[in-house]
């Protein structure tokens, strides 16, 4: 084995595993201490040797027979290796002898890996009990997690806001609490949460950080402005807020606002892949082509397989009249990301658009099978046989996709159109006031993609009842 040279308390480590294993070598016996034992399973188990760790424990129940903390450092390395079963055995033997924290603990993370979580939950709880608080945020944390393992959001909140009480100042805790709220949808009880905590502790970053983020997640975006704006008068080089800040303002059409904070991060981190495609992204909303094509392209230089750059490059392409260089481009993203069903949507419109209806026909096809779930790619592909004409295809297309996809309002709508269209003007009026009572503001999708339904009565009336 080769032993690099190190200095300082490594340098002991390597000379105590290189005695060692002279000692294996030459089939001698050596006194080691216990300390000097820890010393060498440690170094092995830092080098990822965990079996010549184990051979080291082996040897020390030799010198110092059912010592405890030998016991427990096998236990932990079994754990390691993924031998449960054995670790386990080991552990519950230990417990009976002592039932120490880390015991526990460890005993904790096996069941947790073998997602036996409600076990695993009752000894991080003994654990807490047994009050060493230097441990007890991560084992609150540990909780938190267990209970999201079994989908108890809420007694994963109750947790997390127990611990908070308890540690105002972890930022990990605080970050976890905000996950539970974001996956929960319980942003205006993360708003109230947030609120309250900054009251008492108003130069908490993280906080105005998740305030914001939930504020921006319900649509408040000045309200989310305002947050992200003092999350970084606190922490001034906290990406994250940026880019989240540059998002805000993308939602709230400032473009120029947004490229302006995306460049912001310079400064802390050299742009990413991400950062560029957004960039180009905005100038691509304000039309400015070549701009945008010059950032999708460094977006690509710093990652060739960002794939949402393709996208923006084909999309960018289909703006200026190129549909067939945009093809190609969109090719390429969905040959990097194939499981991304809106790659397949804009690959369909642009051959719909070069009038290759068949080769658009036999994509839908393909990907119908991938994502039923999908609705838009229903109504890209039914839209191929309206465009043909063959309006009772498109129908029975858009009937089979409302199977897959019950609470689609895109479809009824479009099914409105395809019947009205096909001269079923009674099934069409019948569809449209039902759906536009269950969704108003979809009229005016309807009247987007539809725009002869503009002259029919029932359509006018819906509007003024339900849209003035």
């Amino acid at each position: 084995m080769h032993m690099s040279d190190e200095s300082g308390d490594n340098r002991n480590a390597i000379d105590l595993a290189q005695r060692f294993e002279k000692m294996i070598s030459l089939n001698d016996s050596y006194y080691f201490d216990m300390d000097q034992l820890e010393e060498i399973i440690d170094y092995y188990c830092e080098n990822g040797q965990l079996s010549q760790s184990l051979n080291v424990i082996e040897y020390g129940y030799g010198l110092f027979p059912d010592n405890m903390t030998l016991m427990l450092r096998e236990a932990q390395i079994l754990t390691g290796m993924g031998q449960l079963t054995r670790a386990l055995k080991l552990l519950k033997q230990l417990e009976k002898m002592d039932a120490s924290e880390e015991v526990i603990l460890t005993l904790a993370s096996i069941y947790s890996q073998q997602r036996e979580h409600a076990k695993a939950i009752k000894l991080l709880q003994k654990a807490l009990a047994l009050g060493s608080s230097e441990f007890a945020d991560d084992i609150y944390l540990e909780i938190a997690l267990e209970y999201e393992n079994m989908q108890r959001f809420d007694k994963a909140q109750e947790t997390l806001q127990e611990a908070i009480q308890r540690s105002p100042q972890n930022e990990v805790l605080l970050y976890e609490l905000a996950y539970v709220f974001d996956i929960n949808e319980k942003s205006a009880e993360a708003i109230e949460f947030y609120q309250r905590f900054l009251e008492s502790f108003p130069f908490s970053f993280p906080a105005w950080y998740n305030l914001a983020n939930a504020y921006q997640k319900i649509g408040q975006y000045a309200d989310a402005l305002e947050c992200y704006d003092y999350s970084l008068a606190i922490q001034e080089d906290f990406t994250p807020a940026y880019y989240n800040k540059a998002h805000t303002l993308f939602k709230l059409e400032r473009y120029q606002d947004a490229v302006q904070v995306f460049e912001e991060t310079y400064a802390y981190e050299p742009p990413q892949a991400p950062v560029y495609c957004h960039i180009g992204e905005c100038f691509e909303k304000l039309s400015q082509f070549d701009k945008a094509l010059f950032y999708y392209r460094k977006s690509i230089q710093v990652d060739e397989y960002y794939s949402d750059a393709y996208l923006g490059i084909s999309i960018t392409m289909d703006l200026l009249n190129k549909s067939g260089d945009a093809l190609a481009f969109i090719e390429r993203a969905i040959e990097i990301e194939p499981e991304n069903p809106d790659y397949y949507l804009f690959q369909m419109e642009f051959l719909k658009k070069l009038n290759r209806l068949d080769e658009a026909e036999a994509i839908a096809e393909a990907v119908m099978v991938k994502f039923p779930e999908n609705d838009d790619l229903w109504l890209d592909y039914s839209d191929i046989f309206f465009q043909r004409g063959e309006f009772e295809k498109a129908l029975s297309i858009l009937q089979v996709g409302w199977q897959h996809c019950p609470q689609s309002n895109d479809i009824g709508f479009r099914q409105v159109a395809y019947l009205h269209q096909s001269g079923k003007q009674k099934d069409a009026e019948e569809l449209m006031f039902r759906m536009a009572l269950r969704h108003p503001d979809g009229l005016n999708d309807l009247e987007e993609y539809y725009p002869e339904i503009k002259q029919n009565l029932l359509y006018i009336e819906l509007r003024k009842q339900l849209l003035s």
